[in-house]
């Protein structure tokens, strides 16, 4: 069940790192979701290097915590029916909305890799 997960999040991921190219800021957004596919694949194929999904969550975490008081300062004014409904980016304050939210699933599934390799 672990590893079928696991090829999912990988399968998310890349997705992920690929619908970035149309972004403002593409090469580190990229980077993050190329970065957690990267670590999913690893641990897919049975490579494991403990560090790599840790450093991952931790960047993911921190970069989503950053991301915290511009979330929580514009919170009232967000339509949130178009956080979720709304492919396009209708406003700035939806962008940080689903950036910190993809940060905050990259950090769970580094987390839940980083656990399960543990020996």
């Amino acid at each position: 069940m672990m590893k079928m997960l696991n090829w999912i999040f990988f399968l998310i991921f890349l997705l992920g790192a690929v619908l970035q190219f149309n972004d403002p800021d593409p090469v580190i957004w990229m980077a993050m979701w190329g970065a957690a596919a990267g670590a999913c694949l690893l641990f897919g194929l049975g490579i494991i290097f403990r560090a790599v999904p840790l450093a991952i969550g931790i960047v993911a975490l921190v970069w989503a915590a950053i991301l915290i008081p511009e979330v929580v300062k514009s919170a009232g004014d967000l339509h949130w029916k178009e956080v979720f409904n709304v492919v396009t980016m209708s406003s700035m304050e939806i962008e940080w909305v689903r950036e910190m939210g993809g940060l905050l699933i990259i950090a769970a599934w580094m987390g839940i890799i980083y656990l399960s390799s543990r020996k």
